[in-house]
């Protein structure tokens, strides 16, 4: 893989291992409901999963929608939808939910076609996040709401790993984001792409029990790949990850930006 591509790359190419891991973490939980309350979902609804990955959340938008709404999915890996179109016929959904596979970051979708685009940690990794934005705009009905959640990954905290040490292989690991900084970002580029007074909330919570310890073993894996560490260093934070988690002594904070906004 190209350093110049890898942040786009890696979503191509995913481990076997970390197919399992996303589904893991992003199965939805009740404790999850605040980050889509104002998305103002509802029965009968066409709703986007853009960057739906195993389908996780796809199948809460789903029941959310009712028999008489649908869920269209969209990702760019073949892997990641196999694992979508499975989950979906193990909870009964499949005619609910419709899957399209994509190769660049624009929806196969007609304009003015959808009441709701919600989109879940994936601009950090578009080429151009106000250019997606303005696609999405594009596929909204007027007055129809784009639900963005994302990560500000200079807002990351862990411990006992410390902020000095999670700099540095952070730095190293930077190939795998485009725009690592998307949270605070995300309500400047809804409106470079004409979107209504964006609404801005932040949910934050502090892990302690290692269930997001795997976002930490992914930035290790991006930190080796770039070369750009030495390998004792990435050994060492794996390590202390893992103890960490195991003698109860992690704790892991990144706060989720949540940013709704209307097309006109």
């Amino acid at each position: 893989m190209q350093a110049e591509t890898y942040y786009r790359d890696h979503w191509l190419d995913v481990d076997p291992d970390r197919v399992g891991q996303y589904e893991d973490m992003f199965r939805w939980r009740p404790e999850m409901a605040p980050m889509l309350a104002a998305a103002e979902l509802a029965q009968g609804q066409t709703v986007v999963d853009y960057g739906c990955g195993p389908g996780m959340l796809s199948l809460e938008l789903a029941r959310r929608v009712g028999p008489t709404g649908t869920v269209q999915g969209v990702d760019i890996n073949e892997t990641f939808l196999e694992r979508a179109r499975a989950n979906a016929a193990g909870e009964g959904l499949s005619d609910r939910i419709q899957l399209h596979r994509i190769e660049t970051d624009a929806l196969p979708l007609e304009d003015g076609s959808v009441d709701r685009i919600i989109c879940k940690n994936v601009l950090e990794y578009v080429d151009d996040p106000t250019g997606t934005l303005r696609d999405f705009h594009r596929t909204l009905r007027p007055g129809g709401l784009v639900h963005a959640i994302d990560s500000d990954w200079g807002m990351l905290a862990v411990e006992p790993i410390g902020p000095e040490r999670l700099a540095r292989i952070f730095d190293a690991a930077s190939i795998a984001y485009r725009t690592p900084l998307i949270g605070r970002k995300l309500r400047g580029f809804l409106r470079d792409a004409d979107f209504d007074d964006p609404v801005v909330s932040i949910v934050a919570t502090a892990d302690t029990t290692g269930r997001a310890a795997p976002i930490l073993l992914n930035m290790a894996k991006y930190a080796r790949e770039s070369g750009r560490l030495d390998e004792r260093e990435i050994d060492a934070f794996v390590s202390n990850v893992k103890t960490s988690v195991e003698e109860g002594s992690f704790l892991l904070v990144l706060p989720q930006f949540l940013v709704t906004a209307a097309r006109p």
